[in-house]
């Protein structure tokens, strides 16, 4: 059956009645579409007639495997009329695993290497359990596991999509190319371990293991580099600087992923809790790829505290340090705090305005410019996170888009702006200052523009691509998405000033980092190779190649108003033409 739009009722195997409707709806793929209701994922095939080719038998035999990162099968889904058409389990919440591939992730989240050991390692755990109950994961790319942060002891992992695993006569049928092992015949535990390898070994560098610059394979080619073993272990690949160290991989796993990615073995890997040395190559180390030319920017530093380093620049000039203290910009002074981070920090008349969580309470707070004291607001609405675009603040709730305004009347108070209906709201993401909503199989846009609109625009080209990454800002958004082979690409969308119609481009890109700053003025920068930096006015096309041996890949891009900043090892630093 197609995704269904409207309300309708299915029934549960063992649970009774359920009525869905378009507030449950979360995503269609290429065999079906998935509803969330409470705790439950409910998968309704496309193909009906694949239930007749023995699917129920096969959603009884995946039922049996019991583990808490694993969403496996619980029982079958019927229509109205008795038929089976799916089956339900276990809804894996969390981020998705392609976002922790990304240094801005790691920044924000204070996910460090400790949190990527025992995330892989739980990971281990998981495919073992599935190998000890007799299955072959086959699929398990990024896209079909979420990192669960909240995790007793560390992150969790939670991999889904456990119909499509091979289990007794039935055998895994289709593969993410960029997991795929070339050099196995069909799918054994040992390809399994392979694709974990992969995958994982992006959680610890950030890179895919056969990706960078490596003559004479062109940057698609990365299957022609799988297949030949030409991996980043090779001593003349060329990796810009964002890509982390590779000492930061536990001695026996490191030998265990240049085994496996150059030398083609088939093993077993071990735990990253193994003990050992590394005997590190030195192909191993990361090798930056720099111009010759220099001293064509001014950089100047803003702010540091190395006791307490920055991890992420507002549009209004407030920083987020790691400690959770909010500091201006503009005084140094320190503002506030905010107890999560996934708070929100928006300048406005005589002081700030500063969004957080208390559990899954939202909490407002006015904090006066001049004497620095914070006044609680009272807001009687609930949500589920909030969205910035700019410096306009939002909450997301169970079925709008609300914007947020403070009003100064004696007092300050915190009242509605723009609210724009969500059709679909758990198909939904909200990345900085943009939605990516998709409805039935159509992907939009929820754009908030100006200084009040808000639009649902339809982008035909984000159709069968799972976004990873995005960011907007006037009349801009940018966004990174994967393919079904595996492969991100970018895309940048240039809008009309009603936002009724746009301009895209897309091209290919190594990782899910998107590092963009868009200024107010309209003006763009973006860092994509070490030593380059990209200046460009979407609206007009104009482009700037700025070349400079100072410029890393490692500055993560954000503005203050219409100033291009960065952080860098904790510090904050501007940068402008000379």
């Amino acid at each position: 059956m197609a995704a269904k739009s409207g309300t309708f009722k299915v029934e549960l195997e063992g649970r009774g009645p359920l009525t869905l409707r378009d507030s449950n709806y979360v995503a269609t793929g290429g065999e079906g579409s998935v509803y969330r209701a409470g705790d439950s994922a409910i998968k309704l095939f496309t193909d009906l007639k694949k239930m007749q080719r023995g699917m129920a038998e096969k959603i009884r035999l995946l039922s049996l495997i019991l583990h808490p990162y694993i969403s496996a099968p619980q029982g079958l889904v019927f229509d109205e009329t008795s038929t089976p058409i799916g089956f339900f389990g276990t809804f894996a919440e969390g981020e998705p695993l392609a976002r922790v591939f990304t240094n801005a992730f790691r920044a924000r989240e204070k996910f460090g290497d400790e949190q990527a050991k025992k995330l892989v390692d739980r990971m281990r755990e998981t495919v073992q359990c599935g190998h000890d109950h007799h299955a072959i994961l086959g699929d398990a790319n990024e896209l079909n596991w979420v990192a669960w942060l909240q995790g007793k002891g560390g992150p969790e992992p939670r991999v889904f999509d456990v119909d499509s695993w091979g289990i007794g006569r039935f055998p895994v049928t289709a593969i993410m190319p960029s997991i795929r092992d070339w050099h196995t015949k069909g799918f054994t535990e040992l390809s399994d371990w392979f694709s974990w390898g992969v995958v994982t070994f992006q959680i610890f560098t950030g890179i895919h293991p056969y990706r960078g610059t490596l003559d004479p394979y062109k940057p698609s080619e990365f299957e022609e580099r799988m297949k030949h073993n030409a991996s980043v272990f090779l001593p003349n690949v060329r990796l810009n600087s964002a890509v982390r160290d590779f000492k930061c991989v536990p001695g026996p796993l490191l030998n265990w992923y240049e085994a496996v990615f150059q030398n083609g073995e088939r093993t077993i890997p071990p735990s990253p809790y193994d003990k050992g040395v590394a005997a590190v190559a030195p192909a191993a180390r990361t090798m930056r790829a720099t111009t010759t030319q220099s001293g064509v920017l001014e950089f100047e530093k803003l702010f540091g505290r190395p006791e307490d380093p920055a991890i992420r620049v507002f549009h209004c000039g407030a920083v987020l340090a790691n400690s959770g203290s909010v500091y201006d910009l503009a005084t140094k002074k320190k503002i506030g705090a905010l107890q999560t981070r996934t708070g929100e920090v928006v300048k406005v008349k005589d002081g700030w305005l500063v969004a957080d969580w208390q559990g899954k309470r939202p909490l407002f707070t006015f904090i006066n410019e001049r004497t620095l004291v914070a006044e609680p607001l009272a807001f009687g609405l609930s949500g589920r996170e909030f969205v910035r675009y700019e410096n306009r603040l939002f909450l997301v709730t169970d079925s709008e888009l609300v914007e947020l305004r403070l009003l100064q009347v004696g007092k300050p108070l915190l009242s509605i702006g723009t609210r724009t209906p969500i059709l679909t709201p758990l198909s939904t993401k909200w990345f900085e200052g943009i939605g990516v909503q998709e409805a039935f199989g159509a992907k939009f846009l929820v754009a908030p523009f100006g200084e009040s609109a808000c639009m649902n625009v339809r982008v035909r080209e984000l159709d069968g691509l799972k976004v990873v990454e995005a960011k907007a800002g006037n009349r801009f958004v940018s966004a990174i998405a994967a393919d079904k082979s595996g492969a991100y690409r970018k895309f940048e969308f240039t809008f009309a000033a009603n936002y009724a119609s746009y301009v895209a481009w897309q091209g290919g890109t190594d990782n899910p980092d998107l590092n963009v700053a868009i200024l107010l003025s309209g003006v763009c920068a973006t860092i994509v190779n070490d030593g380059e930096l990209v200046i460009f006015v979407p609206a007009n096309g104009n482009m700037n190649r700025v070349h400079d041996t100072k410029v890393t890949t490692e500055m993560l891009l954000s503005n203050w108003n219409s100033s291009v900043v960065y952080i860098q090892d904790g510090d904050v630093w501007k940068v402008r033409m000379k």
